[in-house]
């Protein structure tokens, strides 16, 4: 991250901590339409015409480390892919699925690899994941009903009993297959075949998050969460930074300072927020003030992560503010000096969402090491805590949006990331099909980084 940039965003909250109100000229929202979160005919729209059109995070390339390498992605309703490393260690993506209409690759009973512990909230579940790599038998992917098997590059190479190739009709032939593209070592996959380039789609995203090393890092663990509410809800609690003063706050004390917030809007939908520590929080940590940012501050790690050594390119900022990228539409990365999490939001109805919590580490090297044995141990609860402080309220929000008294929801100057996802959701749709009385403005545009 340049330091021009950096200067810029100690006098965005200068600014920020001094305003009165809104900039002079700033739009001003009308209410988002309940219904967007509520309506199944627009939660139809978004299957139809958002999710097969987006890039969509899927994994770390590490995980595929030899030709034959595979997982299966099923975090999308009614996509399943498989990934695997063709003959030149190229990460593809399939659909899950011969031209049989049968999987590709057998489903794998992973109970045993799960950990479970209850939230205090009745119904709600907290899982730890650990899923080993898997590589294709005999080098193939084999449709599970008639046996006929194709390459890694998804041609068909082989059926069986007696039958004939030539006799197979062509568009047989070949697996259906998806763009998929790696950006530092996360995996991406988007259904269209039109799609921009991943590295050009991530914009502003990619040359400030570089200094994490992405390349470098390695899945530290993976947890996940259904929620009782639109994967909308989820996704814009982790977009305004009034909540940190009520949910995070310990004893009535908190460590950040949400009136000097600052929110970068990028292209695509995509974002950034860094939010100021507080001046009690700035003295404990040695700073002359909240914006002396120097190596060493308390925000930016995950408590002592032993052998972990911090990343030697993160910038100070990053240790002395609370630091946040989105990737539209259901990434939002809260970054840290040793790696960051990734927390994934997928729609699994109109009600009801799959929250995932992947985090990625700075290389550590033995798993086996009993230092990070026991650090694996020791987060467990330490996650399940913070999960539950960010998670729940999002059933209840889900509950007011279902009242039949919503008339909408207000967005304000310091939550435009919200109303900017919604603008670029529509644009995804196409405004044309989604109903007036659903449709958001697009009043953003001239407020974007480049």
């Amino acid at each position: 991250m340049e330091d021009a940039l950096i200067e810029q965003l100690k006098n965005e909250i200068r600014y920020e901590f001094s305003r009165e109100g809104p900039p002079e000229g700033f739009p001003k929202f009308p209410d988002i339409p309940g219904g967007r979160y509520t309506d199944p005919a627009f939660f139809e729209l978004e299957q139809k015409y958002h999710w097969p059109r987006t890039w969509l995070f899927a994994g770390r390339q590490e995980d595929l480390p030899e030709v034959g390498s595979y997982w299966v992605w099923e975090s999308l309703r009614d996509t399943p892919v498989v990934l695997v490393r063709d003959a030149d260690m190229r990460i593809r993506a399939f659909r899950n699925e011969s031209p049989n209409s049968a999987p590709l690759v057998p489903w794998h009973d992973d109970s045993d690899l799960r950990t479970e512990v209850e939230f205090d909230a009745p119904g709600t579940l907290f899982r730890q994941q650990h899923f080993p790599r898997r590589t294709l038998p005999d080098g193939v992917l084999r449709c599970q009903r008639r046996g006929w098997a194709y390459d890694t590059n998804g041609h068909l190479v082989a059926v069986p009993f007696g039958e004939q190739l030539d006799a197979i009709p062509y568009e047989d032939r070949s697996l259906t297959e998806y763009r998929c593209e790696v950006w530092d070592g996360w995996v991406f996959v988007n259904q269209d075949p039109d799609a921009m380039p991943l590295i050009e789609w991530l914009g502003p995203i990619a040359r400030q998050m570089a200094q994490f090393q992405g390349e470098n890092l390695r899945l530290f663990e993976k947890d996940s969460l259904v929620i009782s509410c639109n994967w909308k809800v989820t996704v814009e609690a982790f977009q305004e930074v009034y909540h940190f003063k009520h949910i995070h706050q310990k004893e009535g004390v908190t460590m950040l300072d949400q009136r000097g917030a600052t929110m970068g809007l990028f292209p695509h939908g995509h974002s950034r927020m860094i939010t100021p520590i507080t001046k009690r929080a700035a003295a404990a940590s040695g700073m002359e003030d909240a914006l002396d940012w120097k190596p060493g501050g308390m925000m930016g790690g995950f408590g002592d992560m032993g052998p972990i050594r911090e990343i030697d390119t993160v910038v100070p900022m990053v240790s002395c503010t609370s630091t946040a990228f989105s990737i539209f539409p259901n990434l939002i990365t809260p970054v840290g000096t040793t790696g960051m999490p990734f927390l994934l939001c997928w729609p699994i109805d109109i009600g009801h969402t799959l929250f995932e919590w992947v985090t990625f580490m700075n290389d550590w090297g033995d798993d086996d090491d009993p230092a990070i044995v026991q650090m694996r141990a020791d987060r467990l609860h330490q996650r399940t805590v913070v999960m539950e402080e960010d998670t729940r309220n999002m059933t209840p929000m889900q509950k007011s949006l279902d009242s039949p008294g919503l008339i909408g929801i207000p967005v304000s100057y310091q939550e435009r990331r919200i109303w900017h996802c919604a603008e670029t959701l529509d644009r995804a749709i196409g405004p044309e099909r989604i109903p007036e009385h659903l449709r958001v403005p697009q009043l953003l545009e001239p407020y974007l980084e480049r």
